[in-house]
């Protein structure tokens, strides 16, 4: 269990992020009840989310020395790169509305980075955890990814309400998923079959 006992921490962290930005985004809106400010919480919510994007990328880069396979750690700085650079791209089209049409297209492969990244990270974890949970926050994120990208391909209107609403359901099913899965195995016990015989080991790779 100690082998992966950083990588959970570092996964609680980054759900308990995803949760308390995806409040902060939520909220913003709704403290805008004049027409005016409107534009103005929208700035701020996608400030937020690139935010929430290069803290979450910054922890996903820092988890992948908890790793112990060289493809997780591949995947999980890649992902940290990945999403630093989308978080940028975030921050600059919040101040040009000409380019909002973009945001849908970023998130979604912000999300779709992260789904790609816990894939293959999940792969190695199941090995030693022998639970099909661990691929819960890939789950979520590429349904997350496909769904934003849809949204753009349809040109979905970006009302401030509806598209913050869908942001908020990403990071709280996200941040709820990471902290679920982190405390249960958290606490696992070592179980007879985490360590497997050489031979069970080749028949498995």
């Amino acid at each position: 269990m100690h082998r992966y006992e950083t990588y959970w921490i570092i996964t609680l962290f980054r759900g308990v992020l995803a949760i308390l930005f995806g409040c902060a985004i939520l909220l913003i809106p709704q403290m805008s009840s004049s027409v005016l400010l409107l534009p103005f919480a929208m700035v701020m919510s996608i400030l937020f989310l690139a935010g929430y994007g290069a803290a979450d990328s910054a922890l996903v880069f820092f988890e992948s020395f908890a790793l112990p396979k060289r493809p997780g750690q591949i995947a999980s700085r890649l992902q940290g790169s990945v999403g630093i650079t989308i978080s940028l791209l975030l921050a600059t089209i919040a101040f040009e509305h000409a380019r909002l049409h973009w945001f849908f297209y970023l998130v979604a492969a912000q999300a779709g980075a992260a789904a790609v990244s816990d894939l293959v990270t999940a792969r190695h974890v199941w090995r030693h955890h022998r639970t099909i949970l661990v691929y819960a926050s890939a789950f979520v994120s590429g349904a997350a990814s496909l769904y934003f990208l849809i949204s753009a391909l349809m040109e979905a209107p970006l009302a401030t309400d509806a598209s913050m609403r869908m942001l908020y359901g990403y990071l709280l099913g996200f941040g709820t998923v990471n902290i679920g899965l982190a405390c249960m195995l958290l606490q696992e016990r070592p179980h007879p079959h985490a360590i497997r015989p050489a031979s069970t080991l080749r028949h498995i790779h």
